[in-house]
């Protein structure tokens, strides 16, 4: 390697030593580098362990380009800024799930209304005989032995409309809010 290039593994022996007095002689500047940044003080002290962690983990295969010390200035920056990007992800997300959560009735309404039509426009498309049973099933809330008599079928032929009708509505509107 040259001069300028180095591994890790060059700054750390066989049971550590070397690597934990780097640790103890950078650990309070890198801890402060991070709690300036962060503004919290749990925060800032894991960053600078993952930091070592991964560096010791890794030791064998990182290459400084530069010196140990702007290697791990650098690390702690970059392990910072991943955490500003996840809290970035999770507020992005809160506030999608608040807009979501925080509809108005009004919006509820409208959004039944609008539901409620694309039911009935489905139950529309369905055979006469199914679409007959489906209705006085669901909307006039009849049982099926009253259904079967009303229509002169047996009570398991009302069941098996039932059923069918209700898979056939369960396909479209699962393909519908995919």
């Amino acid at each position: 390697m040259s001069d300028k290039k180095k591994s890790i593994s060059s700054f750390s022996d066989q049971d550590g030593v070397k690597f934990e007095k780097i640790y103890t002689d950078n650990f309070a500047v890198l801890y402060m580098h991070a709690l300036k940044m962060l503004g919290n003080p749990e925060e800032a002290t894991d960053v600078v362990q993952d930091v070592f962690t991964v560096a010791w983990q890794r030791r064998n295969e990182i290459v400084i380009h530069s010196s140990f010390k702007a290697y791990l200035f650098r690390a702690v920056k970059n392990k910072v800024l991943d955490i500003y990007a996840h809290q970035a992800a999770i507020r992005k997300f809160q506030t999608t799930l608040d807009m979501d959560i925080s509809t108005s009735p009004q919006d509820d309404a409208a959004r039944e209304q609008e539901l409620m039509q694309l039911i009935e426009q489905e139950v529309s498309q369905l055979p006469e005989q199914m679409r007959v049973v489906f209705n006085m099933s669901r909307m006039e809330e009849k049982s099926n032995a009253e259904i079967a008599e009303t229509l002169d079928i047996s009570v398991n032929t009302v069941k098996t409309h039932i059923g069918r009708a209700l898979k056939k509505l369960r396909v479209k509107f699962m393909l519908l809010f995919l």
